[in-house]
C-alpha cells in the first residue's frame, strides 16, 4: 500500500482511505493514485462495503500533481499515460461495487474536484472550496471532468465552473449538487460519522447491487465521452499555453499565456 494513502477499516466494514500529502495540497501523485486503487480493491475483496476518500488536513486534492506532470511533459507519452492514470482511478472508484464518498472541508480543485465527481457521495463543509481550475493554469481537464460535471450539475452551472475557473463554497456546491451532505457549523466528522453508520447498517450484497442498478447500462457511453476528452487534452498537450501554465505554477507566479488577445490603448 501507498505511504502516500492511509488506510483503516473500522469493525462497522467502513474503509478510510486518507492522501497523506498536505504540503502538496494533496495532489495526485502516481504513489496516491495507486494508494486509492489499492484501497478500493481491498474493499472489494471482502475489508469493506463502504470506502471514504479524503485528504489531511481537510483539503480533498488541489488535482493533479503539476511538479510531477512538468518533469515529464517533454515525453508526450508519458504525459498523457499520467493523466489517463487519474481517469482510470476515478473510474475504479465510480464503478467498483463498493460505496465511496469523498470529504472535502478544504479545497476539492481541478483534479480534487474530478475525484469528488467519481464517488458516490460527498459530504463537504460550509467553508470548503469546490472547482474546475484547469484553466488557471491553460489546462484542460483530462480525467473526467468534462463528462461528469455537466452530468452532476445543471449543465449552465457546469459551464459556469468550466469556463470561469472559479470556485464555489461548500453550501454553493451542495445547493447545485456537486455535493450530498453539507455539514453545518465545521461539524463534518458529525455528519460523515451519520452517513456512513447508515450506509453500513445496509447489506453489502443489497449495497453493490444498487450501484450496479445505478450505474446500469451507461458504462459504455461514460467510456466513450471519457476517451474523447483525453484525446482533447492530448492535443492540448502540444500548445505553449499548457507549458506556460506549468511554468507559472513551478515559478508561484500567474501565468502570461502567449495566445491572449490584447489590444493596445
Amino acid at each position: 500500500m501507498s505511504t502516500d494513502v492511509d488506510v483503516t477499516v473500522d469493525g462497522d466494514g467502513i474503509m478510510t482511505a486518507t492522501i497523506n500529502r498536505p504540503r502538496a495540497m494533496n495532489a495526485l501523485s502516481p504513489s496516491v493514485l495507486d494508494g486509492l486503487v489499492g484501497a478500493v480493491r481491498r474493499a472489494e475483496g471482502g475489508a469493506a462495503s463502504v470506502l471514504v476518500i479524503r485528504g489531511q488536513e481537510g483539503t480533498l486534492s488541489a488535482g493533479a500533481d503539476l511538479g510531477h506532470l512538468l518533469s515529464v511533459i517533454d515525453d508526450e507519452a508519458a504525459a498523457i499515460e499520467y493523466v489517463r492514470s487519474i481517469g482510470r482511478t476515478n473510474r475504479i472508484i465510480e464503478a467498483s461495487t463498493v460505496v465511496s464518498v469523498a470529504v472535502v472541508d478544504g479545497y476539492a480543485l481541478a483534479g480534487g474536484c474530478e475525484l469528488l465527481l467519481s464517488c458516490d457521495l460527498g459530504v463537504a463543509g460550509s467553508a470548503a472550496r469546490i472547482g474546475d481550475r484547469h484553466l488557471e493554469y491553460g489546462l484542460l481537464p483530462g480525467a473526467g471532468g468534462s463528462v461528469r460535471l455537466p452530468r452532476a450539475i445543471a449543465p449552465a452551472l457546469a459551464r459556469r465552473l468550466m469556463l470561469t475557473g472559479e470556485m464555489v463554497d461548500g453550501r454553493t456546491a451542495h445547493e447545485w449538487g456537486l455535493v450530498s451532505h453539507l455539514a453545518e457549523n465545521g461539524d463534518v466528522e458529525v455528519t460523515l460519522t451519520a452517513l456512513t453508520q447508515r450506509l453500513a447498517r445496509h447489506s453489502p450484497t443489497a449495497l453493490a447491487g444498487m450501484k450496479r442498478m445505478i450505474l446500469g447500462r451507461s458504462g459504455d457511453a461514460i467510456d466513450d465521452a471519457l476517451e474523447f476528452e483525453l484525446e482533447v487534452f492530448a492535443e492540448h498537450l502540444r500548445t505553449p499555453a499548457l507549458r506556460e501554465g506549468l511554468a507559472a505554477f513551478a515559478g508561484h507566479r500567474r501565468p502570461q499565456f502567449p495566445d491572449i488577445r490584447r489590444t493596445s490603448a
